[in-house]
């Protein structure tokens, strides 16, 4: 009975975490308590199925994922700020520039070489945490 109470929580975790590896080893703790249940195996006999199962469970995960790679890629059209133009305030240091967008300052930094100078508009094309990465706003218009 302790088994199957075992597999019952770490199915609930499970539901927190989305990772399938509590689920492969809720499984196999369910195994074991069918296997008590229905054979009347003894703990160390529950133990070596539940750790088998355990272990070919995370190893078919594991291809699984590998033949699977989650894509995080972040599309232009799920950012609001993509396309967006901003206002160049002042050069700082590490190639960055403080910029003007949606009535604050940002930090920027452009992903090509520019001549760019203070009050020269700019267009957002993506960010690196709190970063805006950009291009000119005469790059964007000879590429149309």
């Amino acid at each position: 009975m302790i088994w199957c109470i075992a597999a019952l929580i770490l199915f609930v975790l499970e539901m927190f975490s989305g990772t399938f590896y509590l689920l492969v080893i809720s499984a196999s703790l369910m195994s074991a308590g069918l296997a008590e249940w229905l054979l009347q195996t003894n703990n160390n006999i529950n133990i070596l199925i539940a750790s088998a199962f355990s272990i070919i469970g995370i190893i078919i995960v594991r291809l699984w994922q590998k033949q699977h790679p989650r894509e995080n890629k972040t599309k232009a059209s799920d950012d609001p700020d993509y396309g967006q133009t901003v206002v160049l305030t002042q050069p700082l240091t590490d190639d960055l520039w403080q910029v003007h967008y949606r009535g604050t300052t940002w930090q920027a930094r452009f992903t090509q070489p520019t001549s760019a100078k203070a009050g020269d508009s700019a267009q957002i094309i993506s960010h690196n945490g709190n970063i805006l990465n950009i291009i000119s706003q005469a790059s964007t218009t000879t590429q149309e």
